[in-house]
């Protein structure tokens, strides 16, 4: 599953790509169909991560919220666009780059209510500026659970996966 940073790294390059650009959206797969039909031709506004989920925004207050979940990838490229490969459940395609999304386990238009939703259910995220890491350190001090197990308790401090957990405690 892919870790906290990933997922920035994914924002960022989302964001580089198409941000500010109305863009093509479709579900060749089609288990995203009535949401990419919503967002096709409207302008894609951001992409951000927090701990392991990604928020891209567009234009009308409209914004979809992906988990990768263990096996969910999201593959960019030049134009020209080539013939999805594998099951693609969200396709975007800008005036430069296109970019799929492969076996996410969510991968829902949920709106502004949706992001505040997730986000209430997650600790502090460490790679944010605007963490606050009192928030994860008080959860901490006030539990009995093993370090190993309240650094991966995305409630308490988001992103951090069973690498880097292993990696602060070794």
């Amino acid at each position: 599953m892919p870790e906290g940073h990933s997922l920035h790294r994914l924002a960022r390059t989302l964001h580089r790509s198409f941000a500010g650009q109305a863009v093509a959206s479709s579900s060749p797969q089609g288990r995203f169909d009535a949401g990419a039909r919503l967002l096709d031709g409207r302008v894609l506004e951001s992409a951000e991560a927090y701990g392991k989920h990604l928020f891209v925004d567009f234009e009308g207050d409209e914004v979809v919220h992906v988990h990768l979940g263990l096996y969910g990838t999201m593959v960019r490229a030049k134009l020209p666009e080539r013939e999805p490969r594998g099951a693609v459940r969200w396709r975007i395609v800008g005036r430069t780059w296109w970019a799929d999304l492969r076996g996410p386990t969510a991968c829902d238009v949920v709106g502004q209510a949706g992001r505040a939703a997730v986000l209430a259910r997650l600790g502090p995220d460490p790679l944010r500026r605007d963490a606050d890491p009192e928030r994860a350190k008080a959860r901490i001090l006030s539990s009995r659970a093993p370090m190993g197990t309240l650094l991966m308790d995305q409630s308490v401090l988001s992103g951090i996966g069973n690498i880097y957990r292993a990696e602060l405690l070794h």
